[in-house]
């Protein structure tokens, strides 16, 4: 609390809130031990001194990571950190060494992903921000380093987050475990999470708080082995809550097993006899049988696949559900007294039916289950005597027998899951992790929450004695003395309950032990025992309940059923007869003990079994050093974003985080650095902030505390320790001395400014008086020319007004003759006409006022008739729920209610309706009145304009009569109006008193008869009660309203007469408004009508356009083909022309229809035409059917041969292992003892692939393969080699052949179709032309044709258009089976290809058979002849290809002869000293020439010469792989690196453009085969290549193996040289991440024992340093710029990634002036890229652009002023949401204390990542190192050209040797 005399007005102070637990505020006055504080949410508090914390007011908004670093440790500075930080999503906090997780009901996958592990790993503890990584990393460290097993103790409410913990957890340590499990197994954390369904099923239950409250802790034990990997896990449970299997209280629920059973599959709960769980006395203790939100049949599903994955086989499955059901059955059976003296026997048949439905379910006999039950055998000496069990005693065995046996089966079930997860008893250290229910305290406490809360209390014991042991190591390392601190424990609240004797827990077992104990004695013996116990204490209220004082707080406990709960017999009978089932399961939960021959029945309570596993928990936690998560729920809604605080207080204190903290405050609570203590109250001392002095930051916090006159603080070795309340006291001095610096400052300022005043007022003063005296001066001047002006003026004046009164005195005796006549006249007029209108107007207002009280009354009736009604419609209700008990009469009733509401509601519209009649009935009035009255007043206006001044005085006298007239009738008419208002409000009164007494009336009767129901028709009547309170709230707020309305008419009425013309103005101004608003509304929809008519206007006119324009194409074609017939039509035009002018003339006969027949005939020849063109594609079409028939006859074939052929190869293959197995075992040799087991695993790799089978369906005939040709071995000979090879190539042929007719067959597709459009076009110009029409005859005779002829020529047309639609179906069926055909040929061939793919593997791993065979062969005969004769020398053994130890793999692509076996490779057996001399040669750095390297050109031209490209099978591409192998050995030598990689590379391009597959293999299918894709990126081209420098090779099987390893080494080589440089970086990059922490000032001397800071450029200029370094070496060796440029970018990324992501995770990295330094850095690297050449770096400056936006972000100004879309699509454009909220939240300004963007941009953050995570689920805001390799083997062989190895020269070294003498052509 807060000491008295720091408390200032202004300060700073917590209070106590009864809604948010503390509330923040600001002391306004103080008056002794009051204070009155205005808080924050505007309320005024007053408050005691010792009721009242400090509040600390340079707590950063972000709070802090580790609450022991707060300024004031106590509970509302915790809640206020937690709830900060919760606010930005950090759920973590430390205090201490203990981690507080807030769970945040949503995902966040940033903070678990394996980036993150990496962070935590090997870290110190504190050094990053709160995560369980970092405690599971301590505890792991400690058990490394010190060999000490570690616990972490996982505690808080369900819900709060501890399976996430654990899981977290458990990830981490398999993590830093290391073991790699296969595949196909699961890891250790998987098990163990599979085995949370089975556990909570069986061990789970409801309670009042949580609807899954684990009901048993459980301690995980992760094992490992002394190389720090896990060797197994075990799962301890401890603590399991018996006694609720026989009774359960209300609203509980038992174990969710017994409900799942019970809503399992109809065949199963018939199998076990169940049904409701409503009929099982077990069950049917509580009301509560169902859970919201949970379906017990899919849980029983998904508990019986969680023990199938767990191993649990059917048959224990079906032992399991035997026991749970037996138990339900147990329980339901009930005792009488039987014929003897104090004996029991079944109740009735019920009973005996379930009793033998459980001895049918355990198995045994249903007599002997039944003894057990009911009778006793008691062993003496002598004899064993049979007693016989009362009822009472016989329900209390059947309870006993269902707790053991539940009992049993749960420690089955946990040894059964710890046999899956596989323990590992050798094991010494080990990581637990406790999970356990914490401290419960309900309405009802019972025995379960009294033991629960032993186990907390010791939990906390233990908890506060290692925080009290964390503060001792804490004063020891800071060597400060702590000898007089006093400990808070509490062991006397142990002793109270289970201190033996004389504890709780002793006098209930003794209680327990008699038989006649009642809970009350017990609680007698308990208030006797602990009268004087200020633990214990008695409720005033109750006779039985007693009150503990517990750590987290007061808990009253009920004792009704601590006996019977406590109460656990263990009776032998039972464990005879269950150990006799015939079930082996319900046997070998009961194994016999040795004690079975005494048959006693012993006595053991449930308290005790509970302590000794309670101190067996604590012994196992003892013996670990432990550490401590603390999950907390923030809100019981499960939603993110909420934090209640009560709520999460109450957990704090149960969870110990509370007493952690008064721990904490008994010794020195307030911690502060010297850095921080200095900054923070320098002010206090001013002195030590001065140079002179030389003070250092300890000497100078001395001073400020010598100063302060503080006394009990302590000074560590880095920190400064102060008592409680003493940093208040520093605040209040520091307060009061910033007070009073303000005071002077505030003076000062107000001096100046004052002063500054008076000097602007006296210049103002001077100024205005010069300005006035001018302007007198100037306005007596102005005064003097207006008199002289004036006096001529008036002069003039008096001349005119004489001559002008003269005039009117003569006109106005003239005017006064002629008005006083037509006045006499008028006035008689004016008389007559107000009297007429007087007599109308009352006229019309006594008709208003009958009207008005005949409607009046008849609302009266109407509104009376309604109440009686409904009152004898209420009584005739009540008579019919009294006769009727049905549902059918009270719905009767209720449609009857229903229709007297809307008959009542329909009398109300009619009143609404007869109101508004009388509403406009008065505007009618009202409007009449109005003329009446204007007429009025226009008539007056005209007669008072006419009459002269001598006549006023007469008007006058007339207006005031009309007034008194008007003044009488409004009179009268508010006196009409008072008496009706009256009349009015007395009805009122009277119908709302009736009202109310008959709905008065109506609830009572209503009440009555809710009485009278029964139970079944309580939720009818709650409903029918609602709706009668609705309607009469309904019919009320009407009635109320209407007469509210009536009142406000009333009174409105006294003021129509003068606001009639205001109320027309305003109507017309409404009407108008609205009339506007209107227009305006229809000239909106309009527009918008017509926006969408214009737009789907458009669209249509826009798909038209694009219809016209495709007309126009098909138009130009049509087009085209008419101009082509045209001119085809004059070509024969001038040929006839020709013809007709070289023959002599003819007499022309007309012609009849000439045109017609043109047509006829033209159209004839072209169907003819058309018709041989469709009868020959007809033919084409069958003759490609058949062709392609046959060829899938062809391909079945050869699928089925290579089958068989597979087939062969496999035996071969057997055969060749069973050889080498023979030899090997022959041979004793080390070098071949190792040859079997690689050759077992070829073996098993090549029997374990899949081999194609031919689908039967597909292929239509069988392939059967008899076991008899499995058998026979198969010799593979040329001849055989010869057929494949010709077998292959067909096919490929045929392949490619199928492919061209299949491209021609679409391509003939759409000539066919625009063939008849052609075609008629065609026939339309022949017709519309005229063609003359020449013959022999018609040169000699006149032609003549009839009408035969053109009928002719018309039957002859059909039938030709006939001819051709049949001819077109013939071809589209024809196609259609072309096309299955074509299909089915594919299937085939493919099936042909994976086939012979097949059969290239096994062949491959055939011939490596016979080669090693051959070696070891060829070795046997060497060592014989060595034997045999001296050796000159040891032949190595040579490598042969494809088997490398790295490298090796693939198919080969030839099979070796059988012929060759016993030989080597001819070119090898001829140059093999030469192939030495080359590897001695090459495995030297040869360096370069013309910038290319020397080795890798001089390997390619031997290799090209010795022709090894084109041999079967050679080892010197083995050895040079061996070469290079050994050559990657020093890979921390990048020099090294980048020569192979420049060598590499080289060679590879040079194999690249050399190379070619061989004949077989040129043209494979497309993923035919691993050959095929394995040769398809290393096709060679010969378009660039030059004569004497490359020479293009048909490559042979070894050379592309050669050629694939070769690529992979230059992945490899790259990898190595990236990392390398990654590598160098990282611990400069994690320097450059924050800004080096420099001292605050030159006035301070840094302390002895801290290091010297980097400058802020050093860091970043060693980075600089590092890449030149590697670009000097890549450039050296002159690598390809492809790959350098592909270096540097992956490293630039790399830099993005570690800075960005550390920018994201850590807060003192997002800082302002960290943002500079960062960007200062990023200036260097920008420079350094403008300056290197673009060719090696490319893009890479382009990488770090999430970083660059990031820290432009941070230096920029005023980000409260900058707008969401200003930020994402202008600053940080390449950042996601969730990493500008990241950024955002993080931020702070070190330098100018300036604030972060305004709430709403961070709302809309928050709100877009919201969506965001519903739509992806949450993804990780953290960037991702690509560690991919991002070059092909194209881009290498693009990056050289071949005319650079023109002019290389090979090695030196070799030229001079005549073997090599080609090296020198």
């Amino acid at each position: 609390m807060v000491a008295p005399s720091s408390i200032l007005v202004g300060s700073h102070v917590w209070v106590e809130d009864p809604d948010v637990a503390w509330i923040d505020g600001e002391v306004k006055e103080v008056k002794g031990e009051e204070i009155t504080v205005d808080s924050t949410s505007g309320k005024t508090i007053v408050a005691k001194t010792s009721n009242v914390y400090p509040k600390d007011p340079e707590f950063p908004s972000c709070g802090v990571d580790d609450m022991t670093r707060l300024a004031y440790l106590h509970e509302p500075g915790v809640l206020q950190n937690l709830k900060c930080r919760y606010d930005i999503n950090e759920i973590y906090t430390y205090t201490g060494n203990i981690l507080i997780a807030v769970n945040p009901f949503r995902r966040l996958p940033h903070l678990y992903s394996s980036h993150m592990m990496e962070q935590y790993k090997g870290a110190a503890f504190g050094e990053l921000s709160p995560h369980p990584f970092a405690v599971a990393d301590a505890s792991y460290r400690h058990m490394i380093n010190e060999g000490i097993s570690q616990s972490i103790l996982v505690s808080g409410e369900s819900g709060a987050g501890k399976t996430e913990s654990t899981k977290m957890l458990m990830r981490y340590l398999a993590y830093m475990g290391g073991r790699v499990s296969k595949a196909e197994e699961r890891s250790v954390e998987q098990k163990v999470l599979e085995s949370n369904p089975v556990l909570e099923a069986f061990g789970n239950a409801k309670t009042v708080r949580n609807n899954n409250s684990s009901r048993f802790g459980k301690f995980v034990e992760i094992q490992f082995d002394p190389r720090g990997q896990i060797s197994g896990a075990a799962i301890r449970t401890y603590l399991l809550e018996r006694s609720r299997v026989c009774q359960v209280s209300d609203p509980e629920r038992n174990y969710h097993c017994f409900y799942m059973l019970c809503a399992a599959p109809p065949e199963e709960a018939e199998k076990y006899k169940l049904g409701n769980p409503r009929t099982f006395h077990y069950l049917n203790q509580s009301n509560c049988y169902e859970l919201d939100g949970v379906d017990s049949s899919k849980e029983y599903l998904l508990t019986k696949r969680a023990m199938d994955v767990v191993g649990i086989s059917q048959g224990e499955q079906d032992g399991i559900f035997r026991v749970v059901a037996a138990i339900l059955h147990l329980g339901n059976i009930e005792f009488k007294k039987g014929q003897e003296i104090d004996s029991a026997e079944p109740k009735d048949d019920k009973s005996r039916f379930h009793l033998k439905t459980a001895a049918e379910l355990l198995m045994c006999n249903e007599k002997a289950l039944e003894d057990s039950l009911c009778k006793r055998v008691m062993v003496t000496r002598d004899e064993s005597i049979t007693k016989s069990l009362d009822p009472v005693s016989a329900a209390l065995s059947r309870d006993a027998l269902a707790k053991i046996v539940y009992s049993k089966l749960f420690d089955w079930l946990v040894d059964k899951i710890n046999v899956s997860i596989s323990q590992d008893p050798e094991s010494k250290s080990l990581i637990g992790v406790l999970d356990i229910y914490g401290f419960e305290s309900f309405k009802t406490n019972s025995f379960e929450q009294f033991c629960i809360n032993l186990t907390n209390e010791k939990l906390q014991q233990h908890f506060n004695q290692h925080v009290f042991k964390m503060e001792q190591e804490e004063y020891k390392k800071e060597e400060i003395d702590w000898s007089y601190i006093e400990f808070i424990d509490n062991q006397d609240i142990l002793d109270l309950i289970e201190k033996k004797p004389g504890g709780i827990i002793a006098l209930l077992d003794e209680a327990c032990m008699f038989p006649r104990s009642t809970h009350e004695t017990f609680a007698q013996k308990l208030y006797q025992t602990f009268k004087d116990n200020k633990r214990f204490s008695k409720p005033k209220l109750s006779r039985t309940d007693f009150t503990i004082c517990h750590y987290a707080g007061d808990v009253t406990y009920q004792t009704e059923l601590f006996l019977d709960k406590n109460k656990d017999y263990v009776v032998s009978e039972h464990q005879a007869l269950l150990n006799a089932s015939e079930c082996s399961f319900v046997s070998s939960l009961f194994p016999p003990s040795p004690e079975e021959s005494s048959k006693t029945t012993k006595f053991s309570s449930i308290g005790s079994s509970f302590k000794q596993q309670l101190q067996a928990l604590l012994e196992t936690l003892s013996a670990t050093e432990p550490h401590y998560i603390r999950c907390v729920k923030p809100n019981n809604a499960l939603k993110p974003g909420i934090f209640e605080n009560q709520n999460v207080l109450q957990q704090l204190r149960c969870g110990g985080v509370m007493e952690a903290i008064r721990i904490s405050c008994a010794g020195f609570p307030s911690r502060k650095s010297f850095r921080e203590f200095v900054a923070r109250f320098s002010l206090l001392a001013p002195e030590v902030l001065s140079k002179r002095n030389n003070y250092t930051e300890v000497t100078a916090s001395k001073k400020i505390l010598e100063k302060s006159k503080l006394s009990g603080y302590q000074i560590g070795k880095t920190k400064v320790f102060l008592r409680a309340g003493q940093m208040a006291e520093l605040d209040a001095l520091r307060t009061e001395i910033l007070g009073r610096s303000a005071s002077l400052i505030q003076r000062k300022v107000r001096t100046y400014l004052c002063h500054k005043c008076f000097i602007l007022l006296r210049l103002s003063a001077i100024q205005i008086q010069a300005l006035c005296r001018g302007q007198v001066a100037r306005h007596q001047y102005e005064e003097m020319r207006r008199e002289a002006a004036a006096l001529n003026i008036q002069k003039h004046l008096r001349k005119f007004l004489a001559r002008k009164a003269y005039k009117n005195l003569y006109f106005s005796a003239v005017s006064i003759q002629t008005g006083m006549r037509g006045m006499i006249a008028r006035c008689e007029l004016l008389s007559r006409k107000q009297t007429r209108a007087a007599t109308v107007i009352q006229s019309h207002c006594r008709r208003f006022l009958a009207n008005r009280c005949y409607l009046r009354l008849k609302k009266a009736a109407i509104t009376t008739q309604c109440a009686w009604r409904a009152r004898v419609a209420r009584k005739e209700l009540r008579k019919l729920r009294m006769a009727a008990r049905e549902t059918g009469a009270l719905q009767e009733a209720k449609t009857k209610l229903e229709k007297e509401v809307e008959e009542l509601t329909w009398r109300l519209q009619l009143e609404k309706r007869t109101r508004v009649d009388l509403e406009e009935s008065k505007k009618q009035e009202s409007a009449r009145f109005e003329s009446t009255l204007q007429k009025m007043q226009l008539e007056f206006e005209e007669s008072k304009k006419k009459e002269s001044a001598r006549f006023e005085s007469i008007l006058h006298k007339k207006e005031l009569e009309f007034e008194e007239s008007k003044k009488q009738e409004s009179e009268r008419f508010e006196s009409t109006l008072h008496k009706m208002q009256l009349e009015f409000e007395e009805s009122k009164k009277q119908e709302s008193e009736r009202f109310e007494s008959t709905f008065h009336k109506m609830q009572v009767e209503f009440e009555e008869s809710k009485k009278q129901e029964s139970e079944r028709f309580e939720s009818t009547t709650q409903k029918m009660q609602l709706e009668f309170e609705e309607s009469k709230k309904q019919e009320r707020a009407r009635f109320e309203s209407t007469l509210h309305r009536k009142e406000l008419q009333f009174q409105q009425l006294q003021f129509e007469l003068q606001k009639l013309q205001l109320e027309f103005e305003e109507s017309k101004k409404q009407e108008r408004e609205t009339l506007e608003s209107t227009l305006h509304k229809k000239e909106l929809e309009f527009q918008e009508s017509k926006k969408q008519e214009r737009a789907t206007f458009e669209s249509t006119l826009y798909k038209k356009e694009l219809e016209f324009q495709e007309l126009q194409v098909e138009f130009q074609k049509m087009q085209l083909e008419l101009e082509e017939t045209k001119e085809l039509l004059i070509k024969e035009r001038e040929a006839a022309k020709k013809i007709a002018e070289q023959v002599p003339a003819v007499q022309e006969i007309p012609v009849i229809d000439d045109e017609l027949v043109n047509k006829l005939t033209a159209e004839n020849e072209q169907l003819k035409a058309l018709g041989s063109s469709l009868e020959q594609k007809i033919n084409e079409t069958e003759r490609k059917y058949e062709e392609t028939n046959k060829l899938s006859e062809e391909r079945l074939k050869q699928g089925l041969e290579a089958e068989s052929k597979i087939v062969e190869l496999k035996t071969e293959m057997q055969r060749l292992e069973k050889k080498i197995l023979d030899m090997g075992a022959e041979d004793q040799k080390p070098q071949q003892q190792a040859m079997p087991s690689a050759l077992s695993t070829n073996m098993s790799e090549v029997t374990s692939a899949e081999i194609p089978v031919v689908d039967d369906e597909s292929m239509n005939k069988p392939t059967d393969i008899e076991d008899e040709s499995m058998n026979k071995p198969t010799i593979i000979d040329d001849e055989s080699m010869n057929k494949l090879d010709e077998s292959m190539n067909k096919l490929t042929a045929e392949n490619e052949q199928l492919k061209i007719w299949d491209m021609g067959a679409e391509d003939q597709k759409p000539q066919q179709q625009t063939m008849p459009s052609s075609l008629s076009t065609t026939m339309s110009e022949v017709t519309s032309a005229e063609i003359p029409v020449i013959d022999n005859e018609s040169m000699n005779k006149p032609t003549v044709i009839d009408d035969e002829s053109i009928n002719r020529l018309t039957a002859e047309n059909e039938q030709l258009k006939a001819l051709v639609s049949t001819l077109e179906q013939k071809i589209n069926e024809t196609e259609r089976k072309y096309e299955e055909t074509k299909k089915l040929s594919d299937e085939r061939l493919k099936q042909t290809l994976e086939a012979e793919s097949k059969i290239i593997e096994l062949k491959t791993t055939v011939q490596r058979r016979e080669e090693k065979i051959l070696d070891m062969e060829t070795d046997q005969k060497s060592q014989q002849q060595a034997l045999l004769s001296t050796p000159s020398r040891k032949m190595p053994e040579p490598l042969e290809n494809g088997h490398h130890a790295q490298l090796s793999s693939g198919p080969s692509t030839r099979l070796g002869r059988e012929d060759s076996k016993l030989r080597r490779s001819q070119t090898e057996k001829q140059q093999p000293e030469s192939v030495d001399d080359l590897l001695k040669c090459v495995a030297q750095n040869l360096g370069f020439s013309q910038e290319k390297p020397v080795a890798a050109f001089t390997i390619y031209k031997c290799l090209l010469h010795w022709k090894s490209f084109e041999a079967e099978k050679t080892s010197v591409f083995d050895r040079l792989i061996e070469v290079m192998g050994s050559a990657l050995e020093d890979q921390d030598n990048n020099d090294h690196m980048a020569y192979w990689l420049s060598n590499t590379s080289s060679l590879l391009f040079l194999l690249q453009r050399s190379l070619k597959a061989s004949g077989s293999m040129q043209k494979p299918p497309a993923g035919a085969s691993f050959f095929a894709r394995m040769t398809k990126s290393f096709r060679s081209s010969s378009a660039n290549l030059q004569a004497g420098v490359l020479s293009q090779v048909e490559a042979k099987y070894p050379a592309l193996l050669f050629k694939q390893q070769l690529s992979a080494y230059v992945e490899k080589i790259y990898g190595i040289i990236r990392d390398n440089l990654k590598k160098n970086l990282s611990p400069l990059i994690s320097g450059c991440i924050q800004v080096p922490r420099i001292s605050k000032g030159a006035a301070f001397q840094k302390c002895e024992g801290l290091q010297g800071y980097h400058s802020p450029a050093g860091l970043w200029q060693s980075i600089i340093e590092c890449l030149n370094k590697m670009m000097g070496t890549l450039k050296d060796n002159f690598v390809p710029p492809i790959l350098v440029q592909n270096i540097f970018t992956q490293t630039f990324a790399y830099i993005n990634v570690q800075l960005f992501n550390s920018l994201l995770l850590r807060r003192e990295c997002c800082t302002f002036s960290n943002g500079e330094y960062v960007k200062s850095g990023l200036a260097e690297l920008e420079l350094w890229c403008a300056e290197a050449d673009v060719e090696y770096v490319g893009p890479s400056w382009d990488e770090l652009k999430h970083t660059r936006q990031a820290v432009g972000f941070l230096v920029i100004n005023q980000k409260s002023k900058i707008s969401f879309d200003e930020i994402s699509k202008d600053l940080c454009s390449a950042l996601s949401v969730q990493q500008l909220y990241r950024v955002c939240t993080l931020y702070r300004d070190d330098n100018y204390n300036t604030q972060s963007v305004s709430p709403d941009v961070l709302a809309h953050m928050k709100e877009l990542m919201s969506d965001d995570t519903e739509d992806d689920g949450g993804s990780s805001f953290l960037l991702e190192d690509d560690i991919s390799i991002p070059f092909t083997m194209e881009d290498i062989s693009n990056c050289h050209q071949v005319k650079e190895f023109a002019s290389v020269r090979p090695a030196e070294e070799l030229m001079t040797d005549p073997a090599f003498q080609f090296l020198q052509d």
